[in-house]
């Protein structure tokens, strides 16, 4: 399947605790929040060690670009994961937290951004 830009954290965040109750060994809540952050941190771990490799010269970054970007994809997952586990809203949170460090750095919050139509 073609990967598209249409994708929404709110579409994706339901498609990824469906496949994670329906299709894993596991559900959802039968993993304790602190074993989804070790989930979270193997991923981070994976991704470090394709950049320690780039950093040491084993591997270009265009090498492993894809590599690299599967990783954080990974990572991603499992923090949206963590997410619905917490019962929480992946969208909310992410728009939620962007706007206490705009705050604090001086930067528009995301609703002024989206209704100016900033890009």
């Amino acid at each position: 399947m073609k990967p598209t830009s249409d994708l929404t954290y709110a579409v994706f965040q339901k498609i990824n605790a469906e496949r994670c109750n329906t299709s894993f060994k596991h559900k959802l809540f039968d993993w304790p929040p602190e074993i989804w952050a070790l989930a979270i941190a193997g991923e981070a771990g994976e991704l470090c060690n394709l950049v320690k490799k780039i950093v040491r010269g084993d591997f270009t970054l265009d090498e492993k670009r894809q590599a690299i970007l599967e990783e954080v994809a990974d990572v991603m997952t499992y923090c949206d994961l963590l997410m619905s586990r917490l019962d929480a809203n992946t969208c909310v949170e992410l728009e939620r937290k962007f706007n206490i460090v705009s705050k604090r750095v001086g930067y528009p919050s995301l609703p002024w951004r989206i209704l100016h139509k900033i890009s």
